[in-house]
């Protein structure tokens, strides 16, 4: 058998005979075999930054994938198998791939993705997870699925998922009164059920480089969250200006002490400020001394007391031109 090789081109650069094999083995997938008709050679694959990768076995294309750069993000699709091939584990190997070179070229990016419904516990192996409500393509059920990662010397960011071990340790944090005390009324969670919701309300601030990213140490554990996140005006507060981006962490207990909670918000803070965000904003209780240090540590500045958010009196740190 010969050896599997794996390319990545614009379209531009592929030989006319392989652009030809990749283009008929996605009609032959999405456009025959599930009985699709619609534009499959959609334009797209001439966009500036596109990229094709594709797996050939000698003259062969045996799979291949779609690269999009877009303006808030990077994006994967057309992921396509020839009938022949499949069970091979030769579409994960792209993904492996498609993913490798994103997250180098861009960390801290979202990848975005559409997954036909079946298929998303197999994109769910690569790090993506469901971020909104399904939709139909073609007749066929799909998900909107997202992939973001970002790394320093010690951690690793990366999106929140549905597993039992990410809904255990959300649960494990936010049941015990020494996290909860200085956040919101200060209820804990008593319910698992509570996780749920409360994921189903992360996804939704999740936007380009917005959301709520689990922190983890790079041999896997569980630390807590990082936010950057549209901060919400109190009562009357704002006068039509648009919203402040706000920082935040919450985190373990396990993990206090250590200067996780200052290493993965300065990463935080430094993949925003590559993005242009000013207005950056971090708010805590008065009474919570411990999360105003690790405000000041990222490079944000005392800016007092505000009533400006939340409906309540926090105390302002402000950085990367917002104002007091």
């Amino acid at each position: 058998m010969m050896a599997v090789i794996l390319h990545r081109a614009p379209v531009a650069e592929i030989d006319p005979r392989t652009l030809y094999r990749i283009l008929w083995l996605r009609v032959a997938v999405f456009v025959v075999e599930q009985e699709a008709a619609y534009p499959e050679i959609d334009g797209r694959d001439i966009e500036e930054g596109a990229e094709l990768l594709w797996a050939t076995e000698g003259d062969d294309v045996l799979a291949t994938l779609r690269l999009l750069r877009e303006p808030a993000n990077t994006r994967i699709g057309r992921v396509a198998t020839a009938t022949a091939a499949r069970g091979r584990g030769i579409a994960a190997d792209l993904m492996r791939a498609a993913v490798d070179v994103l997250d180098a070229e861009a960390p801290g990016i979202p990848i975005l993705l559409d997954a036909q419904a079946h298929l998303a516990p197999w994109y769910a192996r690569f790090g993506f997870v469901v971020s909104g409500p399904p939709f139909a393509e073609d007749g066929i059920p799909h998900l909107p699925m997202r992939r973001t990662r970002l790394t320093t010397e010690r951690l690793v960011l990366r999106d929140w998922t549905r597993s039992d071990e990410d809904r255990a340790f959300l649960f494990d944090m936010y049941r015990r009164p020494e996290v909860r005390r200085y956040l919101g009324t200060g209820d804990v969670m008593t319910d698992t059920a509570e996780v749920d919701a409360l994921l189903d309300r992360w996804v939704g601030l999740a936007d380009g480089i917005l959301g709520v990213r689990a922190v983890e140490t790079t041999d896997g554990r569980r630390l807590g969250s990082v936010l950057l996140k549209r901060i919400p005006w109190s009562s009357g507060a704002g006068d039509g200006r648009p919203d402040d981006i706000e920082i935040g962490w919450h985190f373990h207990p396990d993990a206090w002490g250590a200067g996780y909670a200052t290493e993965a918000a300065s990463a935080v803070r430094a993949l925003a400020e590559r993005q242009g965000i000013r207005g950056l904003v971090a708010v805590t209780n008065p009474a919570n001394t411990a999360s105003g240090a690790v405000a000041e540590r990222i490079g944000l500045r005392p800016a007092g007391e505000t009533r400006d958010y939340y409906n309540a009196t926090c105390a302002l740190y402000v950085g990367l031109g917002g104002d007091a």
